[in-house]
C-alpha cells in the first residue's frame, strides 16, 4: 500500500482524497516513510519535516506532500541554499510560492539539497553530500534543484518546487525521469527567494506529469501584481490534452548537434510520433546560439557575484571550491561588457520571439546526454568531447534569455 501511495501523482492522490478513498495522513507517512529509508544514500533532502508543514487551506493541494528547494524560505525553517555560508539563518516569513501552496492546502515534507547557491548544474555538493540519481546511484541527479527531481522520481514527494536559472529544473527532471516546468520569467513571485541571477531566475516544478505541472500552476502563477491566481483545474477544463494535427512543431537544427546516440533514437521517435499524430515539422534556425551562450554567462556570473560580494569576502573559505571559482569569475566582469551582454540578451530575444510567426512550438531534447557518471569531468557526446557543465547546459540555457 505504501509503495502504491508514494507513486501516486497529484492529479491522482487529489482525485482519491475527494473521494475519502485515502486519508491525507496515510500519504503523508508514505513520502516521510520514503524519506527516512533513501535519504542518506539518494541526499535529496537538506531539511525534513517530521511530521509535514501543513497548509491551512482548502484548495486544490489539501494534503499533497510537496518538497521546497532550499533557497524558498519556510517560515521557521532553516535555508542553507545548499552551504555552510548561511549556518543557522532561519527566515520568518514564507516565501511567496510557499504562501500560494499552503494556502491551497499543501503539505510541505522538507527542503531538498541543491548545488551551492543554485549555481551548478550536477548538484555534488561538499557541504550536505551529493544527490545521486535515484534510477542509478552512481549517476548525478543533474541540477541545481536535483533534490527536487529526486524526491518526486523516488516518492519522497509528490511534486517539488525549484528554480531554473539556464535549466536548473529541466536538467535534473531530465536526467531522473520526470517532469520539469520552468514557466516564463516572472510567472511565479521569487519573493523569498535567494537569487542566483535575478534578470533570469524563474521558479516552478518538478512532478510525475505534465498535468500536475499545470496543477501547480494553477495555484502559483500570479496576475502581474504578484497575486496568484488561484484557478482550481479541477474545474476549469484547462486540463484538456492538446491536439497535435496541424501544429507547426520547430526544429532547431543549428543547436540540435551533437547528441548521445540513445538520446538522438527517443528524439527522432518522438518527432515520428509528432508526425503520426498530425504535426508540421519545420526545421528552424535560432539566431547566433554561440552569443546566446556567451551572455547568458556574462549574466549569471555577474549578477551572483554582486548578490555575494560582501558574504564572499566574510566567508571566503566557506564556499565551495567550484562556486567560489565562478563568483571570483564574475567579480572580475566590467559593467561595460555586462551592459553588452544585456543589449545582446534584448536583440536575441526579439529574434527568438520572431520565429513564432512561423511555428507554434520549439522540439528539442532537454540534454544531450544521459545521466553522467558522479566522478566525470569530461563526456563524449559522439564525436565531440565536452566538459560535463557544458553538455548538460547546451540545450536549455538559450531558453532563460
Amino acid at each position: 500500500m505504501s509503495s502504491r501511495l508514494s507513486a501516486l501523482t497529484v492529479w491522482e492522490a487529489s482525485e482519491l482524497l475527494a473521494a475519502r478513498s485515502i486519508h491525507a495522513e496515510e500519504l503523508l507517512d508514505s513520502q516521510l516513510d520514503n524519506i527516512r529509508r533513501r535519504n542518506d544514500e539518494l541526499r535529496a533532502f537538506i531539511t525534513v519535516f517530521p511530521g509535514g508543514e501543513r497548509g491551512r487551506g482548502g484548495g486544490s493541494l489539501r494534503g499533497i506532500p510537496i518538497s521546497i528547494k532550499d533557497i524558498i524560505h519556510v517560515k521557521g525553517k532553516p535555508t542553507t541554499a545548499g552551504s555552510k555560508v548561511l549556518h543557522g539563518y532561519v527566515p520568518r516569513a514564507d516565501a511567496a510560492v510557499v504562501r500560494a501552496l499552503k494556502e491551497s492546502g499543501a503539505t510541505l515534507t522538507g527542503k531538498t539539497n541543491l548545488h551551492e547557491f543554485a549555481f551548478g548544474v550536477t548538484n555534488l555538493n561538499p557541504h550536505f553530500g551529493n544527490c545521486r540519481n535515484p534510477w542509478k546511484r552512481d549517476r548525478i541527479s543533474g541540477g541545481s534543484s536535483g533534490g527536487g527531481a529526486v524526491s518526486v522520481a523516488a516518492g519522497m514527494s509528490c511534486a517539488a518546487i525549484g528554480s531554473d536559472t539556464a535549466g536548473s529544473i529541466r536538467i535534473p527532471a531530465s536526467l531522473c525521469g520526470v517532469v520539469g516546468f520552468k514557466p516564463s520569467y516572472g510567472l511565479v513571485s521569487r519573493d523569498g527567494v535567494i537569487p542566483l541571477s535575478w534578470s533570469l531566475d524563474s521558479i516552478g516544478f518538478l512532478t510525475r506529469s505534465v498535468r500536475d505541472a499545470s496543477i501547480l500552476a494553477s495555484v502559483t502563477f500570479t496576475d502581474g501584481a504578484g497575486i496568484a491566481s488561484r484557478r482550481d483545474p479541477r474545474r476549469s477544463g484547462r486540463n484538456k490534452p492538446l491536439r497535435l494535427k496541424g501544429l507547426r512543431l520547430g526544429i532547431p537544427r543549428n543547436i540540435l548537434e551533437p547528441l548521445e546516440e540513445d538520446v538522438r533514437r527517443r528524439y527522432e521517435a518522438s518527432l515520428d510520433l509528432a508526425e503520426r499524430e498530425g504535426a508540421r515539422l519545420m526545421d528552424v534556425q535560432l539566431e547566433n546560439p554561440q552569443a546566446m551562450a556567451a551572455a547568458r554567462s556574462i549574466i549569471v556570473h555577474a549578477e551572483a557575484a554582486s548578490y555575494h560580494r560582501e558574504l564572499l569576502r566574510d566567508h571566503f573559505k566557506d564556499y565551495g571550491k567550484d562556486v567560489r571559482e565562478r563568483l571570483l569569475q564574475g567579480l572580475l566582469i566590467p559593467a561595460t561588457t555586462y551592459l553588452a551582454a544585456q543589449r545582446v540578451r534584448r536583440k536575441l530575444a526579439s529574434s527568438f520571439r520572431g520565429l513564432f510567426n512561423r511555428v507554434d512550438l520549439l522540439l528539442l531534447p532537454t540534454t544531450c546526454i544521459a545521466a553522467p557518471r558522479l566522478n566525470a569531468v569530461r563526456v563524449a557526446v559522439g564525436n565531440t568531447s565536452m566538459d560535463v557543465r557544458t553538455a548538460l547546459l547546451r540545450l536549455t540555457e538559450p531558453f532563460n534569455l
